[in-house]
């Protein structure tokens, strides 16, 4: 058996480069086969294969994705926090904040900005401006300007901007313990 499947795949890669392919059948009744014509040979029949490629598959993915020239034209956004800048100490007992916020271009139809401030979403935005936040609690705060598109999926992020907030804090009074 694996005689013949070797016999059938010499013939399979001959056929690639011969014209012709004969066949010769010995006394025990075995076949063997040739590129070359010799006494007592036959050709053998052998049509070419047929190739068939289907496309299909491809056109209907390229109907439910969108168009390569819109992948093309994402907008790139610089969106960043430019006041108070990076490292600012801001002293406020109230914890108002003040940030000024600078989104260029200005958002596509579709695309929102986001606010974070330590990686928690705090605010939509939808331009360029100030932002006034209340009762910020005392520490360092980093925050972060993201733009996502209408399907949620983040396509910039801006750099970090980290901002104390300085707040008097209000003494405990001491415990004092009884005997």
């Amino acid at each position: 058996m694996a005689k013949l499947f070797v016999l059938i795949l010499s013939l399979a890669c001959a056929s690639l480069y011969a014209e012709e392919i004969y066949k010769e059948v010995d006394s025990d009744g075995v076949p063997s086969f040739s590129d070359r014509a010799v006494l007592g040979t036959e050709p053998v029949k052998i049509q070419k294969t047929s190739t068939f490629t289907d496309d299909s598959l491809q056109r209907q993915k390229d109907m439910q994705s969108p168009d390569t020239e819109t992948k093309t034209k994402q907008v790139r956004y610089s969106a960043r926090v430019t006041d108070p800048e990076n490292g600012a100490s801001i002293r406020d007992n109230s914890g108002a904040l003040t940030l000024t916020i600078d989104i260029t271009p200005d958002l596509s139809s579709g695309d929102k900005a986001e606010l974070l401030m330590d990686g928690q979403k705090i605010r939509d935005l939808q331009a360029s401006g100030t932002v006034a936040l209340s009762n910020v609690d005392r520490g360092t705060h980093s925050f972060i300007i993201r733009v996502v598109n209408d399907h949620g999926k983040v396509i910039d992020t801006g750099p970090s901007t980290s901002i104390s907030i300085l707040r008097h804090a209000v003494p405990r009074p001491a415990h004092h313990g009884g005997a």
